[in-house]
């Protein structure tokens, strides 16, 4: 059986976490004299459950919903805003494109090792703060509920299926540095991590290696490298997560029909233009026309309708109309256009494109509330390890796989005076994302397939001509597995 292979897409996300001063521990008292979280949009706000105590609900499907709602409302809003700030960093003169699970999943190893404020800002900044009532004592409803997302986006994955999704995390440690059972654990059974050891201080050059080999491998070699230098010799743990993605169309592109046509960089009524590669298809697909939002939106539906592309036009789109129609949207405005498409006859004009992005994400997570994770004087990181410090290498019999993470939080805010207890020092160094996307007719792989007349006359003709957004969504958890904005197609070429 043969399978035509329509995107590719792959993500890879590094956070490299360094020691201060040689391991010197950082006291924090109980309440860790939280400050507010920096505000840069309007924060996700949960809807409030009928009940007096959530962990009553635990294992019911109302349940499982409600936490389920807000991790994926909140990846939704960590994607507009993301897009938004990449987009001012840009000063809107380049393609965005990212992966918010990757992001995500990579964020929520951090939450897992994080007490204090740094757990307070992530989940205050994934939106679990104002879902889940008292989220420091019942956090391992998140990480056992996120866990479960992930399982069903995995299981997506299949030759029958036409998909094959792969989410994976892996936390390279250095030689002798101590990881809490707990975390250990619960990183290894929940999030089925890979915890290797390398040796950042006497060989960062082989551990590089490692790390990029590991990505390599789980990106089926698309990305090769995600560290394109030796980490510090202060390295004591690497946070990796990467995301591959390939996927069938459900109505396949009839690549005898593909031809280089305008592409209209400043609107179809300015004279800027470059020439991209069409891809034409035509059928019925999920479809929306918003007057109020000033958009369009298209869905590309993979085999088995399990994921789909989404693509959004503003109105006479231009670089600078997608600008100011971006920098406006919210996550209730994607999910509400998803959730307004109905089935309609459409001929489609798609460019084939493929992009490969790396970003560094420390300064976005910053200005959306994740300050304390970059200061040495700040970052928390207790839950992950105990710091590399003699008189803590009882800490093993007295905190052992079997106690639950919530259990250890309240031990170390109570006793944070006690050695065995005591932040270990631990700050993010760097983030650093690498998406590669590959959007296609076919793949390497031929197939017969009906092809689709293109010469039909539809109700709706979709020309994506011009600047526009997409993203991709797992439809069974509504997660956003890319994002992207596109200015100018990849590859491009003058008009002659």
């Amino acid at each position: 059986m043969s399978l035509i292979s329509l995107l590719s897409l792959l993500s890879t996300l590094v956070i490299i976490v360094a020691s201060q001063n040689n391991d010197a521990a950082v006291y924090f008292p109980a309440e860790d004299g939280v400050q507010p979280i920096p505000q840069t949009g309007q924060r996700f706000q949960a809807a409030t459950i009928n009940v007096k105590d959530l962990e009553n609900l635990r294992g019911t499907s109302k349940y499982e919903k409600y936490v389920d709602d807000i991790i994926a409302k909140g990846i939704s809003r960590l994607t507009v805003q993301l897009n938004k700030l990449l987009k001012k960093q840009t000063h809107n003169a380049e393609n965005v494109l990212f992966s918010p699970i990757s992001i995500t999943n990579a964020l929520a190893l951090v939450l897992l090792g994080s007490n204090g404020i740094t757990f307070k800002q992530i989940s205050g900044f994934w939106g679990l703060a104002t879902g889940i009532p008292d989220i420091d004592k019942k956090s391992q409803i998140v990480h056992e509920q996120f866990s479960r997302m992930l399982y069903k986006l995995n299981k997506t994955a299949g030759f029958q299926l036409g998909q094959e999704i792969n989410v994976a995390s892996a936390l390279f440690v250095q030689q002798g540095y101590p990881i809490r059972p707990v975390y250990r654990s619960t990183a290894e059974d929940l999030y089925s991590s890979s915890i290797m050891s390398v040796d950042f201080e006497n060989n960062a050059r082989l551990a590089q290696k490692e790390i990029n080999d590991w990505v390599a491998k789980k990106t089926n070699q698309r990305i090769k490298s995600i560290l394109n230098h030796e980490p510090s010799t202060d390295t004591k743990v690497v946070l990796t997560s990467a995301l591959y993605f390939k996927a069938e169309w459900e109505h396949h592109f009839y690549d005898r029909s593909t031809k280089r046509r305008p592409f209209y960089v400043d609107g179809r009524n300015s004279p800027t233009t470059v020439e991209a590669d069409m891809m034409s298809n035509g059928g019925e697909f999920p479809y929306y026309k918003d007057t109020q939002l000033g958009c369009e939106v298209l869905g590309l539906p993979y085999k088995g309708n399990r994921s789909t592309m989404y693509i959004i036009m503003p109105f006479e789109s231009s670089k600078d109309k997608l600008y100011e129609f971006e920098s406006r949207i919210t996550e209730d405005d994607l999910n509400n256009l998803v959730s307004k498409t109905r089935y309609t006859d459409a001929v489609l004009l798609f460019p084939r494109m493929k992009i490969e992005t790396t970003i560094d994400l420390r300064e976005s997570l910053k200005l959306m509330g994740v300050t304390s994770l970059f200061d040495p004087k700040q970052a928390n990181l207790a839950i992950l390890s105990s710091g590399h410090n003699p008189q803590n290498l009882t800490i093993g019999n007295r905190l052992g796989t079997t106690t639950s993470l919530d259990n250890i939080r309240q031990l170390i805010n109570e006793q944070s005076s006690d050695n065995n207890f005591q932040n270990p020092g631990l700050y993010a160094d760097e983030v650093i994302h690498k998406v590669y996307m590959d959007i296609t007719e076919k793949g390497t792989e031929a197939a017969a397939s009906t092809s689709v007349s293109l010469t039909r006359a539809g109700k709706t003709t979709f020309r994506v001509d011009v600047p526009f957004s997409f993203f991709i969504r797992h439809d069974e958890t509504n997660t956003i597995l890319f994002w992207g904005s596109v200015i100018i197609p990849n590859p491009s070429y003058k008009k002659l």
